[in-house]
């Protein structure tokens, strides 16, 4: 089975491996350019909300490592909670220690917060998130009670249009199936082929049901979706139906 994976850059290398090991092809059309911020363009409170931080919250590796860049990670005994698995890996390889992991989305890692020993009054719990956020994270913590902010370090740009040569491979029906990890991700790669005038025979895989109505609404018609929303149930999707 020939495999087009649609995430971003720097998340595509161990993906691909465990791919290639696996027996599949695999391209790669990343549909976002990760884009860490200069120092100059970050909030101004950055340093208050830094100073003030009883942990650190992650939705995605990406925010890991613009994090690193931006120096977040010189303090690796600060508490922080990942969405899951994959996060949680990013943030252990950025020297942090005290990694708590949810079950792969927004509402476990809600829970998860809930249920940890967390003292509202010590001081704020940080999401570093990119400049376009899907979901209410930092607004449902507040609502129970936290005093949460967000702390944009990063900003995810869409590519303006397929490479060729991945458009043929699509054009032709090369490519078998496409692997779709956000809602984002998906609504522009229905763009982008409808842009091309490319008319799609794919399998979608799909990371949750908000991602595969967006697919289902292009008129693809085999879609799987993974069990949870985290990469190795994705992995197990493909193995399944390989």
């Amino acid at each position: 089975m020939h495999i087009l994976l649609t995430r971003p850059k720097d998340d595509i290398p161990a993906l691909k491996h465990k791919l290639v090991e696996q027996g599949f092809t695999v391209s790669a059309c990343p549909m976002l350019d990760i884009n860490i911020l200069p120092v100059e363009e970050v909030d101004t409170s950055t340093a208050q909300k830094r100073s003030t931080a009883q942990a650190y919250i992650f939705t995605s590796a990406n925010g890991v490592r613009a994090a690193s860049h931006h120096g977040l990670t010189k303090n690796p005994n600060l508490p922080v909670f990942a969405v899951g698995p994959a996060t949680a890996d990013a943030c252990r390889i950025a020297g942090f220690k005290k990694v708590t992991e949810a079950g792969g989305d927004v509402q476990s890692l809600v829970g998860m917060i809930k249920a940890a020993d967390i003292d509202e009054a010590s001081g704020s719990l940080v999401h570093i998130s990119g400049r376009d956020q899907a979901g209410n994270l930092v607004q449902q913590l507040y609502d129970a009670g936290y005093e949460a902010t967000s702390l944009v370090l990063y900003r995810a740009e869409t590519i303006s249009a397929l490479p060729d040569d991945i458009a043929t491979l699509l054009a032709s029906g090369e490519i078998e199936a496409v692997m779709f990890y956000s809602s984002r991700t998906a609504t522009h790669f229905v763009t982008l082929t409808e842009r091309a005038g490319i008319k799609l025979s794919i399998t979608a895989y799909c990371l949750s049901d908000a991602v595969a109505q967006i697919l289902k609404q292009a008129g693809v018609v085999d879609i799987k979706v993974a069990a949870n929303t985290t990469e190795d149930s994705m992995l197990k999707l493909l193995t399944e139906n390989y």
